[in-house]
């Protein structure tokens, strides 16, 4: 049995892990970008996101429990050797390719906000050794460090929306419907590779206790995610208003509002720690699965050697691109490219799936 496939994986644990994944661009300028886009129906779209992402998770059970295997074969019985060879290290790049993003902008944030006068190099540096480690220690020390700085940080995100009730201005929720309905739906549906993370509970099933444990993972996670989503847009939206999306750091200007004491003037400082958090373990679960996908098409026995190697490749590649403008074009196009990780291939194999079983009219194909 490989290292990685210990079975001991519980709900918390798929919980964090999904979560990390998918809720990291809430802290960066994603959400003013989606606010320019939609304006007060943001909202809609996040929850298009939800559901789009839970059917395609559906749809991923659904392949897997009528085809028997790990995901290799599942997918070699589905499309051959070469199908899955392509499929699965199409979806090692995604994670790699959204990991390396996810790091130069948490590092750019970083130096923006709390350490002006580093070297850029360095911040990166410091990211790459803190998320080998992280992997090297493995899944379990990766999901449960999740789960148990999940309450604090969601703690105080709820905190920062609950003290800045004062500063709610209802109107600005008006219009409600935005820039249309049927914008807001169309940019759910487009912008549903953001919850694409959530397949990653799909690669590393058999580190679970069982299907249902995913299950329920992938439903509270995504849920979740969703709810705290919609909750920090409506407030952003109340408090700035839709002329607020030019701010690029939307949690922390939020943060920056609250004003408690002459001894604990404002909280931003706090709040930057769990933003570092959040941001390393983002990068260390998608680099993870990635090596992970690569370790099982290579048919290492551990992914501990090739931990350096990826992390080397997330930090240089996170310092390819010239400047924090150009980068969040390359993640505006990353995000668009994981709509094929979401849509194209999870219906691809679930077509094949339908069509296979109903060829041989049995319950394993």
């Amino acid at each position: 049995m490989n290292s990685y496939h210990t079975g001991k994986l519980g709900l918390m644990d798929g919980v964090g892990l999904v979560f990390w994944l998918v809720i990291p661009r809430l802290f960066l300028s994603t959400i003013s970008n989606l606010i320019q886009e939609n304006g007060q129906i943001l909202w809609l779209a996040e929850v298009v996101y939800t559901v789009i992402g839970l059917l395609v998770f559906f749809m991923m059970v659904y392949v897997c429990k009528y085809v028997t295997g790990d995901i290799f074969i599942v997918f070699q019985k589905l499309v051959g050797k070469l199908g899955a060879w392509f499929i699965l290290l199409t979806y090692s790049v995604m994670f790699l390719s959204n990991s390396a993003l996810t790091l130069r902008l948490y590092a750019e944030y970083t130096l923006e906000t709390a350490l002006p006068q580093v070297e850029f190099q360095l911040v990166i540096v410091w990211y790459v050794i803190t998320v080998s480690v992280i992997c090297y220690l493995g899944i379990e020390a990766l999901t449960r460090t999740g789960y148990i700085v999940f309450p604090f940080l969601l703690g105080g995100l709820v905190l920062i929306l609950l003290m800045l009730i004062p500063f709610y201005i209802g109107y600005n929720l008006s219009p409600w419907q935005g820039y249309g309905i049927f914008r807001g739906i169309i940019s759910g549906v487009n912008g549903a590779g953001y919850n694409f993370g959530v397949l990653a509970l799909i690669f590393l099933a058999p580190a679970f206790q069982n299907v249902q444990t995913i299950k329920k993972a992938a439903l509270y996670a995504l849920c979740g995610a969703g709810v705290l989503r919609i909750s920090f847009s409506l407030v952003y939206i109340m408090v700035f208003g839709v002329l607020g999306s030019e701010k690029t750091m939307p949690l922390f200007e939020l943060a920056r509002l609250v004003y408690l004491n002459q001894y604990i003037q404002r909280i931003e400082a706090l709040f930057i720690i769990g933003w570092v958090i959040l941001g390393l373990l983002a990068v260390a679960g998608g680099l993870y699965v990635a090596l992970y996908l690569i370790a099982m098409l290579l048919k290492l026995p551990t992914l501990r050697p090739i931990v350096p190697l990826g992390a080397l490749i997330v930090g240089n590649l996170a310092m390819l691109p010239p400047d924090i403008g150009y980068t969040l074009k390359v993640d505006q196009y990353l995000l668009a490219a994981l709509d094929i990780g979401i849509y194209v291939f999870p219906t691809f194999l679930f077509s094949m799936a339908l069509w296979k079983r109903r060829k041989k009219g049995c319950t394993s194909v």
